[in-house]
């Protein structure tokens, strides 16, 4: 029906049927990074668009078919801008150039981040999971070709190529996470990522400095005596809000229930309401937890004893072993902070203060030494996150020893770029 619904609009008006149908999508993507599905009004984006609620039910059937048209519309435009870049560049630097140009254009629409794909029919999930799936080959494809040409360095090219989707789907939600990233112009972005992905941040890019990895053991929570009420309280807490961040990281807040998340552990939705509260606090709750696990990965790096181009490969290391670990999997800051309750948000603006001040002394301490090399250093240390956060999907899917190659290449991606050096 709805098919037919919209045969008949184009038919009738195939440009405006087109144009509205597209701008709906637009409006919704926007609605989707911002706050999520759960806070996404159908209403909202209708009063965005000036049309009533009715009208987009003419090319949407429910919120849930909303949100598979914004992802496949999000992997139709990345897949087209590649296929632009490909068809365009001259060498794979060049492909890589326009791909983040095409990407960050403000002149094209918003791209939906994936981070609520859980929320889709099985068959629906498939049918994304394929498209996103092929430009990850394609773009790896890229990646490969360039280093046989001798003008990328050799790595793993799905690994860099997930890490580059991840980069410039991060940009969208950077204004939500980190304030300052709201006054920043498009060209700003667009240079600040292309010399992220192909310069990184070494000032010598010759070679990935030997560095020693944080040791992260502290932050789990071990039962020493099992007489030890308090310890094993605390123990049964972390286990519950690591279980939570990581169901929440890889389906989604919508789509993770408190039964399921008490599931897990063999407990009742009434226990873990007990232990944890409502699912705005358990939110809350998991948030603080990741940015301990953040700031404690900083103070590792502050502390490192080696220069500062070491201690940024440690922390890149670090974060990535930690997204990955069982025992730690911190929340990602992906879509829908503006549903965070306002306490919420003002509980973590002191934690995100202190890792930018962190980040950003140590970066100028690198520019200082000479380990490292920024041109714009501020916008390119709110593109950092961008890295990691594709690795919340993948949590718990890999052996240890993929763990700590996933771990190298990113740190040597952060540190190095993709340009041959």
């Amino acid at each position: 029906m709805k098919k037919r619904r919209e045969a008949l609009a184009r038919q009738n008006f195939p440009g405006a049927a087109a144009s509205r149908h597209e701008q709906m999508l637009d409006a919704a993507a926007k609605h989707l990074n911002a706050k999520g599905v759960s806070l996404t009004s159908l209403g909202d984006i209708a009063e965005s668009l000036g049309v009533s609620r009715a009208t987009l039910y003419q090319y949407i059937e429910d919120r849930e078919d909303l949100v598979f048209q914004c992802y496949r519309r999000s992997c139709e435009v990345m897949a087209r801008h590649l296929g632009e870049a490909i068809r365009l560049g001259s060498d794979a630097v060049e492909v890589l150039a326009l791909f983040v140009e095409r990407m960050l254009d403000p002149a094209q629409p918003e791209i939906a981040t994936r981070a609520e794909i859980a929320v889709l029919s099985q068959e629906r999930h498939e049918v994304i999971q394929g498209l996103y799936d092929a430009i990850i080959t394609r773009l790896a494809n890229v990646l490969e070709a360039g280093a046989q040409a001798g003008v990328l360095r050799a790595c793993d090219s799905n690994v860099n190529a997930s890490a580059i989707i991840s980069l410039v789907t991060w940009v969208p939600l950077m204004p939500y996470w980190a304030p300052p990233a709201k006054v920043y112009t498009p060209q700003r972005l667009m240079a600040a990522l292309k010399a992220a992905l192909l310069d990184g941040l070494a000032a010598d890019r010759s070679a990935m400095p030997a560095y020693r990895c944080i040791d992260l053991s502290p932050l789990v929570t071990r039962v020493i005596g099992v007489f030890d009420r308090d310890a094993v309280g605390d123990a049964k807490r972390e286990t519950l809000l690591a279980i939570a961040s990581r169901l929440f990281n890889s389906k989604g807040i919508d789509s993770t229930s408190l039964e399921e998340i008490a599931g897990h552990v063999g407990a009742t939705k009434r226990t873990l309401y007990h232990h944890l509260g409502d699912k705005q606090t358990l939110l809350a709750t998991c948030y603080a937890r990741a940015f301990r696990i953040f700031i404690f990965i900083m103070d590792g790096m502050k502390q490192y004893p080696g220069s500062r181009l070491e201690a940024v490969a440690a922390a890149s290391h670090a974060l990535c072993i930690a997204y990955l670990s069982h025992d730690l999997s911190p929340l990602a800051p992906l879509v829908g902070h503006e549903a965070l309750a306002g306490e919420t948000q003002a509980q973590m603006e002191p934690q995100a203060a202190a890792l930018s001040e962190g980040y950003s002394s140590t970066l100028s301490a690198g520019c200082e030494e000479g380990s490292l090399q920024i041109d714009d250093l501020s916008a390119r240390m709110l593109l950092l996150p961008g890295f990691v956060s594709w690795l919340v999907k993948d949590t718990g899917t890999h052996a240890p020893d993929q763990v700590e190659h996933i771990a190298r290449e990113i740190s040597a991606f952060v540190c190095l770029g993709l340009r041959k050096g």
